[in-house]
């Protein structure tokens, strides 16, 4: 029997279209809230524009996402949608951070699909099995979901390993991000980062548990590389953390910035 692994459900690889037109590729994973399911990825992805600075990146300013999400038919298939993320008079129809808007690089397009689609399955990363308490400190192992190539057949992400390069517990009072070290691609950009442990676990409170399994701690998305003047310097990557989705899914502010 052909196994795969639940968080490899979990990711949506993304082309970003401009009037019906592919301008880059990347990756997102599905949110649900009450009823309601979102796809979360950057902001930097939807908008074409550089987080950090506002300038444009994209040859064009994506008006559509074609999302590839999984069949319900057991044959490892897929099923394209497309989804707009600009209304009639090119306003963003995604949310970003209440309070700190691009300063946090994490948007929510809400879906027009829902749990019981009889089509697609959408896999929602906060309803799959994690361990909460399972420990995230600097220097440990993470894995980053995403699609470096593109969706390329059968259309399950590549794990990329990095390491936390920072004080996770300290996000909140610093950049907002955790870094991780790591090399990737821009196709990575919105991925689901994990914690994944074999064995013995370490816990929160550092206590631990041993299992015949895996544990998994789904910590948060990731945006890329910081930019840096010579491609030789450190290739650190930002995680947004998992608390930056929840706030903007309950601010439910629509983009204000274009």
């Amino acid at each position: 029997m052909t196994k795969i692994d639940p968080f490899s459900l979990t990711t949506v690889p993304l082309e970003l279209c401009a009037n019906g037109n592919a301008v880059g590729n990347a990756t997102g994973f599905v949110w649900k809230d009450r009823e309601q399911h979102y796809l979360i990825t950057n902001w930097h992805v939807v908008s074409g524009r550089n987080a950090r600075t506002g300038d444009q990146t994209a040859i064009a300013r994506p008006n559509m996402v074609r999302a590839m999400f999984n069949t319900r038919i057991m044959n490892f298939g897929k099923k394209t949608y497309e989804i707009s993320i600009r209304d009639a008079d090119h306003k963003p129809l995604w949310y970003w951070h209440p309070v700190r808007g691009r300063g946090s690089d994490v948007v929510a397009i809400p879906l027009p699909i829902d749990g019981d689609d009889p089509i697609v399955n959408l896999y929602p990363i906060n309803v799959l099995k994690s361990e909460g308490d399972l420990a995230v400190r600097i220097g440990m192992d993470v894995y980053i979901l995403g699609y470096p190539f593109g969706a390329e057949p059968p259309g399950f992400p590549v794990w990329k390993r990095g390491s936390i390069a920072s004080e996770p517990d300290l996000t909140r009072i610093g950049t907002g991000y955790i870094l991780v070290d790591t090399a990737s691609r821009p196709g990575m950009s919105g991925a689901p980062v994990i914690r994944r442990s074999w064995g013995v676990h370490l816990l929160e409170q550092d206590a631990t548990s041993q299992t015949s399994w895996p544990e998994s701690k789904f910590i948060g998305i990731y945006s890329g590389r910081r930019h840096t003047n010579d491609p030789s310097d450190a290739q650190l990557g930002m995680v947004w953390p998992v608390h930056d989705i929840q706030e903007v899914i309950i601010g439910k502010k629509l983009d204000s910035d274009e």
